[in-house]
């Protein structure tokens, strides 16, 4: 077929396999380029819906961050509630002890 002989290096220091990646780079970048000048409005239609949905995503964490420090808030003041309840539930106990050792 094709009988090439290709040397391994170029110059003894620039690896042939590197090289044709670089050149194929290269010509890709040019192809890519060529293929997204002609597809720029859709490029940018789509841009514009990311950025659309971000800022719509973004909205609704705000919103639920809020909703959730609300509930975590609302959690912190019936758990003291319920602690200072305990509390006096506890000092009323000691005093009802305490009355019945001075009875006894």
């Amino acid at each position: 077929m094709l009988n090439f002989n290709i040397p391994s290096t170029i110059g003894g220091c620039l690896s042939t396999n590197m090289l044709l990646y670089g050149v194929g780079a290269f010509v890709g970048l040019v192809v890519l380029n060529r293929l997204l000048k002609d597809s720029r409005p859709l490029l940018v239609s789509a841009t514009k819906e990311v950025i659309a949905f971000k800022e719509w995503l973004s909205a609704n964490i705000d919103e639920n961050k809020e909703f959730w420090e609300d509930v975590v808030a609302e959690a912190k003041h019936l758990y003291k509630l319920e602690i200072e309840r305990k509390l006096e539930i506890l000092q009323k106990q000691q005093e009802a002890l305490q009355r019945i050792k001075q009875n006894l």
